[in-house]
């Protein structure tokens, strides 16, 4: 008696089938990449901001603490300080004098916002004072056009309490890419008072 061997192999059906499976499981491990990948993305550019806007604030609240006084100028969003070095008034609030800092919120285009610093160097001469009071270092860019550093007064404590100096809460906000590349707003918000008073 002879044996037939039968064709050992894959239909085509079988293979279309097989195929067909394979497309759906490289697609769902495609979607997931491409998902991981924008998340990644996002908090990469989250933690970048967050990390500039703590920086910025750990500046500000350096120098501010070691000030005389301190005042918000609206018209010109700038935060003006007076150094223990100086020796001249900030008050009325905007009269940005060589001897004193401040932090100014402006931008060089539409969509190029910062915070300048112009910094307190004690003059040595006429000269260098001259040149100190028109120095500005960028501290912070990327800030949204509107709301990139908010300030408010909070009202000092009444009398008969003693005279406490003027603190103020100050909300820096910056932006970031979502998932979806929208715009979201990243804040922090924190308080100075000038020390030196």
């Amino acid at each position: 008696m002879i044996m037939q061997r039968e064709e050992q192999g894959f239909t085509l059906l079988e293979m279309m089938i097989t195929m067909g499976i394979s497309l759906v499981i490289m697609a769902g491990m495609m979607s997931v990449f491409v998902s991981q990948t924008r998340t990644a993305t996002m908090l990469k550019d989250k933690t970048e901001a967050m990390g500039d806007l703590f920086l910025a604030s750990q500046i500000m609240q350096s120098e501010m603490r070691s000030s005389k006084a301190i005042c918000w100028d609206a018209a010109t969003s700038t935060l003006v300080y007076q150094p223990i070095d100086s020796n001249v008034s900030i008050f009325p609030c905007g009269s940005a004098a060589p001897e004193n800092g401040s932090f100014q919120y402006k931008t060089n285009t539409a969509t190029d916002w910062r915070i300048m610093w112009k910094r307190y160097k004690a003059p040595a001469t006429a000269t260098s004072l001259a040149r100190a009071g028109t120095r500005a270092d960028e501290l912070i860019r990327g800030l949204p056009p509107v709301g990139g550093i908010q300030v408010t007064k909070i009202a000092a404590a009444a009398p008969p309490a003693p005279q406490l100096p003027d603190t103020y809460e100050i909300t820096l906000t910056s932006q970031f890419k979502g998932q979806d590349n929208q715009v979201l707003l990243l804040p922090l918000t924190f308080k100075v008072w000038a020390r030196n008073r």
